[in-house]
């Protein structure tokens, strides 16, 4: 690798990197607005200065448009360097408008940020601020505009374009009256709308979903997984006060890059919708505890071949393991199917993925075939006693034919998270909790293996994981090996019986996830994408390599 000396400070950094990159990857802070990792350079804002010595004496460039050489000497901090990158920031503020009190980008705003960290000069304008454009621009679904705070980056431009290249967006007029807008006739509502509010290093473009709802300094930030589809995309979940305000993208390069479509950042809402809060038993409201005791009870004397369950590919792998698990050691495991009714949606050749459940590929992992088909005709012929159902609503999604062959069944539980159509005709109904209520893991479509944390917890805090909940019911039937006190521990046990986990324990699977071998169904994501230009190419993690993923060669903003 090229070595290259920073400040005085010798580095060795891959080839092909930038000069900006190598100095953020090793601890030099240098300012910076335009430039973005996984975006084409455009280099317009001029704030990442420096100077580089060349045959005819220090010379002063952008760090982002320059690739690094052997032997290069660069300074970040020299009298003109410094002199450079203040007079670039002066020019930004010029006419920016100092309404950071009502800014919804306070607090994460990156010229708030190089100010403090780069400028600190005292103000040299002589006449009024000239504001420019219109404010509260109304831009899409999503997405609103202020056009005086725009610093004319174009990261949003090159967004649109490069990522999922419709093009919405432009700079028109010229000089100081330049103003992003979109083109006439045109609306910013393409399914990855969200990312230009991401990109946007200031305050011009916002979400109206998250639009003056909460300061950014009060949230919690919990590593996840949108459930939205079956690619899993690396998100942030964002809380605060026991609710979940946003997903943010995280970074992951072998995934989702810092990009996610608009249904999966928007999926967070439905934590806290339409949520199931009480347990019925025979539709009478009870406590958890009473519905374990009871259902138990009822259950304690059916055999194998009377009893079937139904699998969830919305649920976690902790969650389907251990209700297979129950299946093998009380009942009959040809009796336990999963079931994808109404899990088929649109995809694309960026990110989103025609499922819509997060661990259909968990399902295989288990061996739990996903084909409902049997268990419905056990129903239909009266063979079947008692269902168990996890997060499965046969009345919505698999239709009338479902819920004729359902009222035949005597016993039925289900598991589920929120209220839906067949909510109100199953007997025995316990509230569980969503993915961003516990800890666990997913499968993706592309062998991916990835970690959810718990961000908040549930309306009502006695409802329980699945897994925990199967496991209580299989310690009241009497049986043995179900002592689980969390899904950490489940994992840990089911590592050690499956080969395709074998080596992982859950605190050790990296933040961005693990390949499992062998073949799955899903294409690789950005089919339509050419290669990141400014990103060294690393080799991807995978279950049979060292268990973690590369360093980055730099940060995303």
């Amino acid at each position: 690798m090229p070595k290259v000396t920073i400040d005085g400070k010798t580095y060795e950094v891959p080839e092909g990197t930038n000069v900006l990159e190598a100095c953020t990857s090793n601890g030099v802070k240098l300012e910076h607005f335009c430039y973005h990792r996984y975006l084409p350079v455009a280099g317009n804002c001029r704030t990442c200065m420096v100077e580089i010595e060349g045959p005819r004496g220090p010379m002063l460039t952008i760090g982002c448009n320059t690739k690094v050489a052997e032997g290069m000497v660069v300074h970040t901090d020299t009298a003109p360097a410094v002199k450079a990158q203040k007079s670039a920031l002066e020019f930004l503020l010029l006419d920016h408008p100092l309404d950071c009190p009502v800014c919804d980008k306070a607090g994460e705003c990156k010229l708030q940020d190089n100010y403090m960290d780069f400028g600190r000069y005292e103000a040299r304008r002589g006449v009024p601020r000239y504001f420019k454009g219109g404010k509260a621009v109304d831009l899409g679904e999503h997405i609103i505009l202020d056009q005086e705070r725009c610093i004319l980056c174009t990261r949003c431009i090159r967004f649109v374009d490069e990522v999922p290249k419709s093009s919405e967006l432009c700079i028109t007029n010229r000089g100081h009256e330049s103003v992003l807008t979109t083109f006439p006739g045109k609306r910013l509502n393409n399914p990855y709308s969200g990312n230009v509010t991401d990109v946007c290093p200031v305050g011009a473009l916002t979400l109206k979903e998250f639009r003056f709802q909460q300061r950014v300094w009060f949230l919690k930030k919990t590593e996840s997984v949108c459930d939205g589809c079956s690619r899993g995309c690396s998100v942030t979940a964002e809380h605060n006060k026991n609710r979940v305000w946003r997903f943010m993208p995280r970074e992951n390069p072998d995934l989702n890059r810092v990009w996610i479509c608009d249904e999966g950042r928007l999926g967070f809402k439905k934590n806290h919708e339409n949520r199931l809060t009480q347990a019925l038993v025979r539709r009478k409201p009870v406590t958890v505890a009473e519905a374990l005791e009871l259902i138990s009870t009822k259950w304690k004397d059916l055999k194998g071949g009377e009893v079937a369950g139904l699998a969830s590919p919305w649920a976690s792998l902790e969650d389907n393991w251990m209700l297979k698990r129950l299946f093998e050691k009380r009942w009959d495991l040809r009796d336990l199917a999963g079931s994808h009714l109404g899990g088929q949606g649109t995809g694309d050749d960026i990110l989103r993925l025609a499922e819509k459940y997060p661990n259909g590929e968990g399902l295989k992992l288990l061996g739990i075939p996903q084909d409902p088909g049997p268990v419905l005709k056990g129903m239909e012929s009266g063979r079947l006693k008692a269902l168990f159902l996890m997060e499965n609503d046969l009345i919505e999604l698999g239709g009338d034919r479902y819920q004729v062959a359902l009222a035949k069944i005597p016993h039925v539980l289900l598991l589920s998270t929120h209220a839906t159509a067949g909510t109100g005709m199953v007997p025995d109904l316990v509230p569980v909790r969503t993915h961003l209520e516990k800890d666990g893991t997913f499968l993706s479509a592309e062998g991916r293996l990835q970690r959810f944390r718990r961000a908040v917890d549930p309306e009502n805090p006695d409802a329980p994981e699945s897994s925990l909940f199967i496991a209580a019911f299989a310690r009241k039937m009497g049986l043995e090996g179900f002592g689980f006190e969390d899904n950490p521990a489940v994992f840990n046990t089911m590592a050690k019986e499956l080969p395709a986990l074998k080596g992982l324990t859950f605190s050790g699977i990296p933040k961005n996830g693990v390949r499992l071998p062998g073949e799955y169904p899903a294409p690789p994501p950005f089919r339509n994408l050419r290669i990141d230009p400014n990103v060294v190419p690393r080799p991807s993690t995978t279950a049979q390599g060292s268990g973690q993923a590369a360093p980055a060669t730099g940060g995303a903003a």
